[in-house]
């Protein structure tokens, strides 16, 4: 037992400082088996693997940097808010606030006497700079994770189905062999079902939310709906981040609290409709997941990575899942703990 928890710390502690390295490999196998499909269609028509890869990851880049041209401006002018928004929104939450406006004065003077005793040595600190130069600064590591992504991806849906079949066949014992076999497959059929079907679910959940958000006068409502798409990938959080966000650029932006409340409302009321109806429908109960491993999964994985690691939680957890059921040495108890 000390050896295996040894062996857990060093993977994770090694999983925390190569993320650099491991965050793109996951992405790009994550995408090869969404995108595989596409790819099988392509040479079905008569044309070599090698283009149709080539063909797929083209469009899939172009799509990503046109929704990306489109929803930049947008954003940027949202995030250029961030500096006023505590005081946008404290002005017009002023009107709630008239009780404590005598504590408050009374804080305020004790800490004027605390400042007027203790200012020998004090600096002031300018932090200059808007929310957009801040991302603008990790742009260096976001491109070289897209490049290696990209790059990988294309040479995964080229040469990734004949090297996994080089890989099986290595294999000498003929049980082996099959039992291997089997579980890449299923790995396979069940990580393409849940992502080709959430991505889709996703996407009517995003174009839903800019449907509402226009309909309620929101600036901007495809970058709403941009945003709710792809928070979705994150179980529980991600929805309420949506909410929140949504929430702010409605408190800013309107003056009547009806106006200030009905964005987030039908942001959560939509989501709600998908997670608790939409998505069990189409899924079903054959990748279902224990909550309590899931969340704890989007914990960990969004410590260890960020926010990509929270959205890699569930299909990470899904791979291990199948992996486990398929050894033959697994406990049925942490079987039952995985449903």
């Amino acid at each position: 037992m000390a050896a295996i928890g040894l062996l857990i710390l060093a993977l994770i502690y090694t999983a925390y400082f190569a993320k650099p390295i491991l965050l793109p490999i996951f992405l790009a196998l994550l995408l090869t088996i969404l995108l595989m499909p596409a790819v099988r269609l392509l040479t079905r028509l008569r044309l070599p693997q090698t283009l149709s890869a080539f063909l797929i990851v083209a469009m899939l880049g172009t799509g990503l940097a046109a929704g990306t041209v489109q929803l930049a401006g947008p954003a940027a002018e949202h995030l250029d808010l961030g500096p006023n928004v505590l005081y946008k929104i404290e002005r017009k939450l002023a009107e709630l606030k008239l009780p404590l406006r005598k504590a408050q004065e009374t804080t305020e003077k004790i800490a004027e006497i605390a400042k007027l005793e203790n200012n020998e040595g004090q600096r002031i600190v300018v932090v200059e700079g808007s929310l957009t130069e801040t991302l603008a600064s990790q742009a260096q590591s976001i491109l070289t994770t897209l490049a290696i992504t990209t790059v990988l991806l294309f040479f995964l849906l080229a040469a990734g189905p004949s090297t996994a079949n080089r890989i099986v066949e290595a294999v000498s014992q003929a049980d082996q062999r099959r039992r291997l076999k089997r579980m890449l497959l299923e790995v396979q059929w069940k990580i393409s079902v849940y992502l080709r079907t959430f991505t889709l679910i996703s996407l009517a959940l995003g174009v839903a939310t800019a449907a509402a958000m226009w309909a309620l006068d929101m600036p901007s409502p495809w970058l709403w709906g941009a945003l709710a798409a792809v928070l979705n990938f994150l179980p529980y959080i991600g929805p309420a981040i949506t909410a929140v966000i949504i929430a702010s650029a409605a408190l800013l932006n309107f003056d009547s609290w009806t106006q200030i409340l009905m964005p987030p409302l039908a942001a959560y009321a939509l989501t709600v409709l998908e997670g608790q109806f939409i998505t069990p429908l189409l899924l079903g109960r054959q990748l279902t997941l224990n909550p309590i491993l899931v969340f704890l999964a989007v914990i960990f994985w969004g410590w260890l990575w960020g926010l990509p690691g929270a959205l890699l939680a569930v299909p990470i957890l899904t791979i291990g899942k199948i992996v486990l059921s398929n050894m033959p040495g697994t406990p049925p108890a942490l079987r039952a703990a995985m449903e």
